[in-house]
This record gives structure tokens, C-alpha cells and sequence, in this order.
């Protein structure tokens, strides 16, 4: 099994791929609400945002019209406590993936699931647009489940709260909220699990599928390196 992987990164450390990814969507979520407000101070109508900013940044029945969308929907929300709900479960799961040498892999996991959640919703069509990083979440949630099922928290209260039961609950509570959601959404969810689980099983037999990431990510260190 190939996952020593790396060592856990300290928390400013530029390889900690946890803080990345946080930061994507933080400062992803800061820049659409300052352009929001630019509207508002324009008077222009929240309509005229939403279908010149936002809309083309989620994955809905116009894909086609703006296909970056694939790669920029699940780093969009449109609501704080739908982000501030994500990100703790982001860094909760990805936190403890980090303690067991496995933070090179929270980016490619995040990346390959949102990329075939997105497809799998533009298969099945929804009238309803898909965003946020609820399927990329998903993923990492079962990649920690499938990697270290054992990890527990809290081991100074009862002998400490295994993973499994944490990413348990995080899964029924997903499930809840599908209920209202676009069968479209389900399958995206689904596959984004599905994902996280796959890759996992593939590193455990030494297949890693984030190698070509880590590969450009050096050349591209390597190549804006200033040179003495």
C-alpha cells in the first residue's frame, strides 16, 4: 500500500492541501459576494448577477454555453451556512486523512469526484443547477471511511468516537437533505462517493491516480522557481 504518501503538513506549510482547498472556497465565496454588492451599489438588478456571474459557474440544462462550469461548480455556494456546513466537514475528514500521511490525495480525490459528479448529473438533467462541494465533501468523507475506518476522535472520553460512526451520520444527514433535492443531485452524490471510495481502493493496491497532479504541480514549482 502506497499511502505513507507524505507526511502531515504543518497548518501554513504551502503543501498543506487542507488550507488549499479551504482557501479555493473561501476566497471563491468572498469575490462572488464583492461582486454582488457591486450590483447592488449599481442598482442593477440581483437577476442580471445571477445570470451573468453565478449561473455560469454551476452546472445546469446550459452547460454546453459555459463547460468550465464542469470544473468550477463545486468551489461555487450561494448561501454562508451551506459553505460554513461544508467546510467543516471538508476539514474535519481531510484533517484526519492529513494525520495518516494521505494530504497529497485530498486534491485529486476532491477534483475526480466533482468532475464525475458533474457528469453523472448532466447525464441524467435537472431543471435545478448543481454547485458547491457537497459532491467533492462526499467524496473525501468515504475515502476517510474506507482508508482509516479506525481513526477515532476524542480518545480521552470513552475510549474516543471511531470515523466510521462520524462519517455515518455525516451520510444519513446528506441523505436527508437529497430528499428535496433533484434526482440528478442524488446520482451526483452518489458518484462522488463512489469516487472516494474507488481511489482508495486503488491506492491500496498501489495504483495512484493523483500522480500525474503531483507530477505537473513539480513541474510547475520546478519551472517558476527563481533560478540563482
Amino acid at each position: 500500500m502506497n499511502a505513507e504518501t507524505d507526511q502531515k503538513p504543518l497548518l501554513g506549510a504551502d503543501n498543506n492541501s487542507l488550507v488549499a482547498l479551504l482557501a479555493i472556497n473561501l476566497v471563491g465565496y468572498v469575490i462572488l459576494g464583492l461582486i454582488k454588492v457591486v450590483y447592488y451599489l449599481e442598482s442593477l438588478p440581483l437577476e442580471q448577477y445571477y445570470a451573468q456571474i453565478f449561473q455560469p459557474l454551476t452546472i445546469d440544462t446550459n452547460w454546453m454555453n459555459h463547460p468550465w462550469s464542469l470544473l468550477s461548480y463545486n468551489w461555487v455556494h450561494d448561501g454562508f451556512w451551506i459553505l460554513f456546513a461544508n467546510m467543516i466537514w471538508l476539514s474535519l475528514f481531510s484533517y484526519m486523512l492529513q494525520e495518516k500521511g494521505a494530504n497529497k490525495h485530498l486534491f485529486p480525490i476532491y477534483f475526480y469526484a466533482g468532475v464525475l459528479g458533474a457528469i453523472g448529473f448532466m447525464i441524467v438533467g435537472s431543471n435545478q443547477p448543481l454547485m458547491g462541494a457537497g459532491v467533492s465533501v462526499t467524496a473525501l468523507v468515504v475515502a476517510a471511511m474506507a482508508f482509516i475506518p479506525n481513526y477515532k476522535l476524542l480518545t480521552h472520553i470513552v475510549g474516543g468516537i471511531p470515523l466510521w460512526i462520524l462519517g455515518v451520520v455525516y451520510l444519513l444527514l446528506q441523505g436527508y437533505l437529497l430528499l428535496d433535492q433533484p434526482i440528478a443531485a442524488d446520482i451526483a452524490i452518489l458518484i462522488g462517493g463512489f469516487t472516494g471510495a474507488i481511489y482508495i481502493m486503488l491506492l491500496k493496491r498501489g495504483k495512484d491516480l493523483g500522480k500525474w497532479m503531483h507530477q505537473l504541480l513539480n513541474l510547475l514549482n520546478n519551472s517558476l522557481a527563481p533560478k540563482n
